[in-house]
């Protein structure tokens, strides 16, 4: 059977059975989807109908995590709608996360935030999701397209992170996962309540050996977090979490050795040693006449060591990471002359350093490098949601940064100096959202978002051939939308959109000689995403529900440039990493008490490698992913059992979700070829949890 005949039984699953009456269950049984509800400001605060607000979020919840058997933070997002997704490192732990057609390369378009924090690393933007507990996930809210109040690096949208806190119970829950590739993870969290004070906790290790060769890791991971609310207008939390890992990278294969063995490392030893520690604090303060107050506050250590092997070089790099700031924000919520009205004032501050120390040997030679980046950011945010009739409510906003970068270096070709740059930049915001009826509104939004150089793509090579006047990378963003609630048994969203991007930076020559000058990091003039994304949820009975998510990308290339002699791309060529189509489909069957029995479907079309710009290399084939899951859960004296089964990569599908063109020095004499990450096979999990409730 074809691939996509899977994919499309996936969907008759979901679809087929038609609303209530469809099934045995009676109209009382039918289980109504309740109203989705976001934050639609820079920090946490009143909630609002998602119906309500000028753009398409996706909320994943921790029980939406559980259903989905997803282990790392990658996988629980990678079946939403605008997910750019793909693994470079090989290992079950470092797939990069990417939205509406940003795809990393060279630089992330997504911002990632924690409880108001930004999760993206200072130095090059990159977010190391493996040191993002999944177990401490209350929920996330995936935002597609730039958002004025959340500042630099939301080209694609942004990804919000909340955490868990104590509830009105006391609970201590242990849980087990078995599996192949030898993987083995053992958690224990606790939480509940004490008098005014409430707590979370959680500590788990995780073991894995990898699908491919020398791709093992070993995980340790922290949190824990105490709340306090002495009243019902204030809130304060205090949390910490440490997170220890040791990653092996197996990397990316040359063709010819994936045909012959999928598993091979082909240039073994590297690894990622991290140790991060991260304190946070964050309050909420209600005031009088409408007004309300929240902060939040972190200090952040992380100390790395990146170790690689290349086909004739070996580096060591030691990185020294520290971050401290904070964002306060006031609200304001009236009803003057009886419509709503909701005014966000806010202003955020913060410091990084990074030191790091690069030793490597190669052809040329051994080279040193020793870099001192710092960092200080100051930015003032606004926005007001005003609802001029109860159905049509008009959003604007505005942010201003001020982003100045500091970096002294010296390595073994340059004379040591110190650079520097200020960034000035001010994004605004408007959108407005419709209710045509009760249950289906429509929006329109505009917004601008930007990402300022990295140090690396400003001072990479010391004095003489730094390009210390890149601009900053700037998005025009529009999108149009419906959300509809399909009566009680079910909601869906569509929305359009475009972005039109100008300075995007890539390393660009003129004379193609690389000549003193000639190869640089350059503002490329013209680029553009545009793309469709449609959800549709339904809940058609007590027996059946699913989601259908799918994702149209175009993203390309809309001035000339030059990478090299060999490699131009013109208007019109296809950004590497970017695949057009991507569905995603769940169902979820219940056929008895505490029975869960899941099908999730993935297809993924063709993407062109990377260092393919030009696109004239043949496409990465696209792939087809069948998992499945089957879950019981049943109450038990003091608590509850839960336990489930799992399998990936049913149809044992031979894919790679990311390559690169490159140069074979070890097989093909040095001649280009294609390299790519395998993926794994079949593979197969179980696990058991038991929940002690109110002890």
């Amino acid at each position: 059977m074809r691939p996509v005949v899977w994919v499309s039984l996936c969907c008759s699953l979901v679809l087929a059975v038609r609303a209530p009456g469809g099934s045995a269950a009676t109209p009382d049984e039918v289980v109504e989807t309740p109203d989705v509800v976001v934050s639609s400001t820079r920090l946490p605060d009143a909630q609002v109908d998602a119906r309500l607000l000028p753009a398409k979020v996706t909320v994943i919840t921790a029980a939406d995590i559980q259903r989905t058997g997803a282990k790392t933070v990658q996988e629980a997002v990678q079946w939403a709608t605008g997910i750019v997704m793909y693994d470079q490192r090989g290992n079950s732990f470092q797939q990069s996360i990417d939205l509406r057609g940003f795809n990393s390369q060279p630089v992330p378009g997504t911002a990632v935030f924690i409880d108001g924090m930004r999760a993206n690393e200072p130095d090059f933007g990159d977010v190391n999701f493996d040191l993002i507990p999944l177990e401490m996930i209350d929920r996330i809210e995936i935002i597609p397209g730039a958002s004025a109040i959340y500042g630099k690096n939301a080209l694609g949208g942004v990804i919000n992170i909340m955490t868990k806190r104590g509830g009105d119970k006391r609970q201590v829950t242990g849980e087990t996962l078995f599996g192949s590739f030898h993987r083995e993870r053992y958690s224990l969290n606790t939480s509940g309540p004490i008098g005014q004070f409430d707590y979370f906790g959680n500590f788990t290790r995780e073991t894995e050996d990898g699908f491919r060769d020398e791709s093992d890791a070993r995980i340790s991971r922290f949190f824990g977090k105490l709340g306090y609310r002495p009243t019902a207008d204030t809130d304060v939390t205090v949390s910490y979490t440490y997170v220890k890992d040791f990653l092996r990278e197996a990397g990316s294969l040359p063709l010819s050795v994936a045909a012959i063995d999928r598993k091979r490392n082909f240039t073994p030893g590297d690894f990622t040693d991290n140790e991060n520690n991260v304190l946070r604090v964050t309050g909420r303060q209600t005031l009088s006449w409408g007004f309300s107050v929240n902060f939040t506050g972190y200090y952040r250590r992380l100390g790395q060591q990146l170790f690689n092997v290349g086909q004739s070089s070996r580096s060591n790099n030691i990185v020294h990471t520290e971050s401290r700031g904070g964002t306060v924000q006031l609200t304001q919520q009236s009803t003057p002359l009886g419509f709503r009205n909701a005014l966000v004032l806010g202003a955020e501050a913060s410091r990084n350093d990074i030191g790091t120390r690069l030793d490597s040997t190669s052809g040329f030679g051994p080279f040193n490098n020793m870099k001192d980046n710092d960092e200080s950011i100051l930015a003032f945010f606004a926005q007001d949601t005003f609802n001029i009739t109860p159905q049509l409510a008009v959003t604007a906003g505005v942010r201003y940064d001020r982003n100045r970068l500091e970096s002294s270096f010296s390595d073994s070709f340059s004379v040591p100096d110190r650079l520097s740059r200020v960034f000035h930049r001010t994004t605004p915001r408007a959108g407005v959202s419709y209710l045509v009826t009760p249950e289906a509104s429509v929006y329109f939004n505009y917004s601008q978002g930007f990402r300022i150089p990295t140090t690396d793509e400003l001072f990479a090579l010391g004095t003489f051939t730094s390009n210390a006047n890149l601009k900053p990378v700037v998005t025009n963003n529009y999108e149009v939308g419906t959300k509809v609630k399909f009566g009680s048994w079910g909601d869906g969203a569509l929305s359009l959109y475009q972005s039109n991007t100008r300075n995007e930076i890539y390393f660009t020559c003129t004379l193609c000689d690389f000549s003193f000058g000639d190869g640089l990091n350059r503002n490329v003039d013209k680029s553009r995403r545009r793309g469709v994304e449609a959800t549709v949820k339904a809940r058609l009975n007590p027996y059946l529900d699913g989601v259908v998510n799918y994702t149209f990308t175009e993203a390309q290339f809309r001035a000339p440039f030059n990478l090299s002699s060999a490699l131009r791309a013109d208007v019109g060529d296809t950004f590497p990493q970017v695949p057009k189509h991507r569905l995603s489909v769940t169902g979820n069957l219940h056929p008895a008490d505490g029975w869960t029995v899941s099908l999730i479907g993935l297809y993924v079309s063709t993407q062109f490698h990377t260092n393919d710009e030009g696109n004239t290399q043949p496409r990465l084939p696209g792939y087809v992913l069948l998992n499945s899951r089957i879950t019981y859960e049943r109450p038990v004296p003091g608590g509850r059992l839960n336990g489930f089964l799992m399998m990936n990569n049913l149809l044992d599908q031979e894919y790679s979700t990311s390559g690169i063109i490159a140069a074979n020095n070890l097989t093909g004499g040095g001649a280009t070829e294609r390299f790519v990450v395998t993926a794994p096979g079949i593979a197969i999990f179980g696990g058991l949890s038991y929940k002690f409730e109110s002890f």
